[in-house]
């Protein structure tokens, strides 16, 4: 009987330590709570931070293999777009599941849309972008050849 008491009390300490080391803060209360807070904001910011950091390295890679010079602002513009569209798609495909009214699915719908002419939007930007490089590559080849033309025509 004594043993089978001392292995439950074992048993009783070993689930309070497990609730106590998990976080739970019953047994001593929440005064931790506003360093908790502190802590998962600069959690944020440092993710966000790194978030951007990321999408500014970004390689931008056209239809035909071809790397695209894009700017950070184009390139953050593009991912924050991306991510409305692929909110409102979620969000349309949730209501079609449930029932939804039809001015819900037509509010949705026009997000969708919407996201998707934002898209749309700035791949043609991007692309206009790289066609204005492409030129500007050709008009600075162009110019380096005549240069080393007339540099070759004075020395000789």
């Amino acid at each position: 009987m004594l043993s089978r008491i001392f292995w439950v009390g074992i048993a009783g300490l070993a689930l309070v330590t497990g609730m106590v080391l998990q976080g739970d803060n019953w047994l001593f209360g929440s005064s931790d709570r506003a360093i908790d807070i502190g802590i998962d904001r600069a959690v944020d910011r440092t993710v966000d931070r790194a978030v951007d950091r990321s999408v500014d390295h970004l390689q931008v890679v056209g239809s035909d293999g071809q790397q695209i010079a894009v700017p950070p602002d184009t390139k953050r513009a593009m991912a924050e777009a991306v991510g409305r569209l692929v909110k409102a798609e979620a969000d349309h495909a949730v209501l079609r599941i449930g029932d939804a009214s039809e001015n819900e699915m037509q509010a949705s719908n026009t997000r969708r849309v919407a996201a998707r002419a934002e898209v749309d939007r700035l791949k043609e930007e991007i692309e206009r972008q790289d066609e204005g490089s492409d030129e500007a590559t050709v008009r600075d080849e162009v110019r380096r050849e005549i240069r080393d033309e007339i540099r070759e025509a004075a020395r000789n």
